[in-house]
């Protein structure tokens, strides 16, 4: 018996194309969908607070920043803008960029255009950026290298209609998997995709390795997290056993653990990939109902559209099929889109023509070497990642002891291509903290112009920390951080005298403050009252 070494080969070559290669084009544009839908939740939340974040006015004025930068290279258009009208203008360029991508409406710019707005949103506060945010800007990184807009977009329309304004869903420089049909889709992006997700999971199992997480205790140590908890979590921590605990931490832990080999695995690819996206959804479905932590559950969850299997789409359209009154309703909808997608067309062109003419010899020379120039692309940012992978993790440092030079760090922060992967690890956090302001007015009252605005659903709290304070992710992610800086304290000096500003009533004027850090150490299983309540004074005026 002889064995056919090229024809093994070849198999394996097209097995791994098929792997780890290659996505369905149906669930890109499904992930599409997803993720401007996240983007435009993100830039929502960040609205109503943008007096605080992108403003002169507010707690870390764009000055502050540039004389103090948090990292050494950092990019963000929102630098330019110092007053409330001039950082809307931003933000509605942002919203212009997500409603065309959630479209597909010139998919491909509209793409690049996310990716830049998502950049400078982020990058303006990088200064606590948070998981959540690092990754939705690396989802809208690597999505950008996929044609997202053939399916379901108006892209997708105007291509059947022989509109020229199209290229994203032309299939025609793009060309299919050969041999996988013509709704798959083969580049390095979906490999980088894959693995950003299955090393998110890996890391973060692997740095799990506290006593908290050992014993079972983490799950109710979390909850007790004041800044963070939901209502939900308030109910459920006070029903916390050791059983109940114990199950959790660990079913969460297991779910960490078995999700990188279900997502990398060669062999029952359609499975795993399906239970992958069930245990992703319950697990940050969990985190959602009971932590407050911004844009981490809504986008761990928008990646897995990304992996349905083609498989589950086919036998989707077959269901679908079966029943005449769906078919009907579906056509009709379908008609009644297609009719405004090509009266909008006709708005934005009028009396053009829809003929597709030849662009010439040079344009078609362009258009052939698309797809090698992208690959590139999307390989040197795979570089990129990689080298921020090994330096920023530490249980890599045992397999390689990686620092990244400073062109590489200039480069990953420019992008926000970070890779530490080590939420509530080692150990969940067993203390809380919070920043309280004791300010007293020009008519003697004492007032928390902080919590007033990071807690406007709970009393102004004095030296304590109240329960489930509803603090957005921003207002987390700067009470982490402001405490350790004090190069960050004049701006705060600042913010809280402009009080009566955001008042509108001179009697607020603030005559004195103290500023303190309040920290607690969270209970036990079994009991629900903070011990070793604790505060320092951070700074003062006069």
């Amino acid at each position: 018996m002889t064995i056919n070494l090229r024809a093994v080969a070849e198999r394996a070559r097209q097995r791994f194309v098929f792997v780890y290669l290659s996505a369905d084009l149906r669930s890109l544009a499904a992930g599409r969908i997803a993720m401007a839908l996240v983007l435009l939740f993100d830039l929502v939340n960040r609205w109503v607070q943008i007096g605080t974040w992108y403003t002169n006015d507010g707690l870390i004025p764009n000055h502050t920043l540039l004389w103090r930068p948090s990292f050494e290279k950092v990019f963000s258009f929102f630098y330019m803008a110092s007053y409330t009208h001039e950082a809307v203008a931003g933000f509605v360029v942002c919203a212009i960029a997500y409603t065309t991508l959630l479209i597909g409406f010139r998919t491909k710019l509209a793409q690049v255009a996310s990716l830049i707005c998502v950049l400078s949103l982020h990058g303006r506060l990088l200064l606590f950026d948070n998981g959540g945010d690092v990754v939705l800007g690396l989802l809208c990184i690597w999505t950008t290298f996929l044609p997202t807009g053939r399916f379901w977009s108006v892209d997708a329309v105007l291509a059947r209609r022989g509109s020229p304004v199209t290229p994203e869903a032309a299939p025609a420089s793009q060309p299919p998997v050969t041999g996988l049909g013509d709704r798959r889709f083969m580049s390095l992006g979906v490999l980088a995709l894959t693995f950003q997700l299955a090393f998110i999971y890996l890391f973060n199992a692997v740095h799990k390795g506290g006593a908290t997480w050992r014993d079972g205790s983490a799950v109710n140590y979390v909850l007790h997290l004041d800044r963070l908890v939901t209502w939900f979590g308030v109910w459920l921590r006070h029903r916390m056993t050791p059983g109940l605990s114990h199950a959790l931490t660990w079913s969460s832990l297991v779910i960490e653990w078995s999700l990188p080999p279900l997502l990398l695995s060669p062999f029952l690819v359609r499975h795993c990939r399906r239970l992958a996206i069930v245990l992703i959804v319950m697990l940050h479905s969990g985190f959602g109902f009971c932590l407050n932590l911004g844009n981490f559950v809504p986008a761990m969850i928008a990646y897995t559209p990304n992996f349905i299997p083609g498989e589950d789409w086919d036998a989707l359209e077959r269901w679908w099929a079966r029943s005449p009154r769906r078919v009907r309703w579906a056509n009709r909808l379908r008609a009644r889109a297609v009719s405004i997608i090509e009266r909008a067309a006709a708005l934005l062109t009028p009396g053009r023509s829809v003929r597709v003419t030849d662009p010439g010899p040079i344009a078609r020379a362009l258009v052939r070497r698309i797809p090698a120039a992208r690959e590139i692309t999307v390989g040197l940012f795979i570089v990129v990642a990689a080298n921020q992978l090994l330096d920023e993790n530490y249980a890599a440092h045992f397999v390689i002891d990686h620092h990244n030079s400073p062109e590489m760090s200039a480069a990953v922060t420019y992008l926000n291509l970070f890779q530490g992967w080590s939420m509530f690890a080692p150990d969940a956090p067993t203390s809380d903290l919070n920043i309280a302001v004791d300010a007293v007015t020009v008519d003697g009252r004492h007032v928390d112009p902080f919590n007033e605005v990071a807690n406007p659903r709970t009393p102004a709290p004095g030296m304590q920390i109240p329960t489930a304070m509803g603090t957005s992710w921003l207002f987390y992610g700067y009470e982490n951080h402001i405490p350790d800086k004090p190069e960050y304290w004049q701006a705060l000096h600042e913010w809280i005298l402009r009080y009566p500003n955001r008042t509108g009533r001179a009697q607020d004027k603030i005559i004195s403050f103290q500023v303190f850090k309040v920290e607690d150490d969270s209970p036990p299983i079994g009991e629900q009252t903070p011990r070793n309540r604790r505060w320092n004074r951070m700074f003062q005026f006069p």
